[in-house]
């Protein structure tokens, strides 16, 4: 029997990627060879210190990945053919916070260095794009809307504007998830409404657009850093509001 020792999974709002990442390093590390059979739920709940639904989940989520397979009745194996890694970011990643904050971060290397290309690179024909992006963004802001799909184009517009394709697979790839779901800081924050948190997120997108016009790369490369640097410090303090509210271990 392969030998198996897993860590209890950290607090935090989310335990099933924990596990994930957990029991995937286990696989690629070799812990577990392919064939092998994973230890039963009971055994992976008492060492991470998780629920029976948790591990349930995390299981789901190998098997999407294509590490494991599950045979009714006998157990979930790791796959005899490991799949090639590539860069993936799951839609379900979105929608915890404290995976928004690390897909910020990403972002924040990637766009302030895009935003300051843009600066230097762009057409007058780009340039308009972006302003006219930026203003499909307030009409809708001011009809009461979201503009997710404005917002998203503001950010692929930009990165056309750098002149790297690159950047605009990136943009393309990440999707509409690069903009986070701005509920979940709605939804926890009790003195500010979205009306106010999407008005002080246009203010950071005209000074992104201001330094882009201006062709000021270094005031673009830093405007779109405090654009998203702001955003952490939201999404952190929501998380860490909300992760001293869980109940403590007896």
């Amino acid at each position: 029997m392969t030998l198996f020792t897993l860590n209890q999974v950290p607090k935090s709002l989310s335990l099933t990627n924990e596990l994930v990442k957990s029991l995937r390093t286990e696989i690629q590390k070799g812990s577990f060879k392919p064939g092998d059979k994973l230890p039963s739920s009971k055994v992976i709940e008492n060492q991470a210190g998780v629920s029976r639904s948790v591990v349930r989940e995390a299981i789901a989520q190998l098997k999407a990945e294509g590490l494991v397979d599950s045979r009714q009745g006998v157990g979930v194996f790791v796959t005899a053919i490991q799949p090639t890694t590539a860069f993936k970011i799951d839609r379900a990643e979105f929608e915890s916070i404290h995976n928004a904050i690390q897909i910020l971060e990403l972002r924040m290397s990637v766009e302030s260095e895009m935003s300051g290309m843009a600066a230097k690179n762009r057409s007058d024909e780009q340039m308009q794009n972006i302003i006219d992006c930026m203003h499909a963004m307030e009409n809708k802001i001011a009809l009461g809307e979201k503009a997710t799909t404005e917002d998203f184009a503001f950010h692929k517009a930009i990165a056309e504007a750098s002149g790297n394709p690159y950047f605009l697979r990136f943009i393309d790839y990440i999707g509409s998830g690069v903009i986070p779901a701005r509920e979940i800081i709605t939804k926890y924050e009790k003195d500010s409404g979205s009306e106010k948190l999407l008005t002080v997120i246009q203010e950071e997108h005209q000074q992104i657009t201001r330094a882009i016009q201006a062709q000021d790369s270094e005031l673009a490369k830093a405007s779109a850093k405090a654009h998203l640097s702001n955003s952490i410090k939201r999404h952190t303090q929501i998380e860490e509001s909300l992760v001293s509210e869980l109940p403590k271990k007896s």
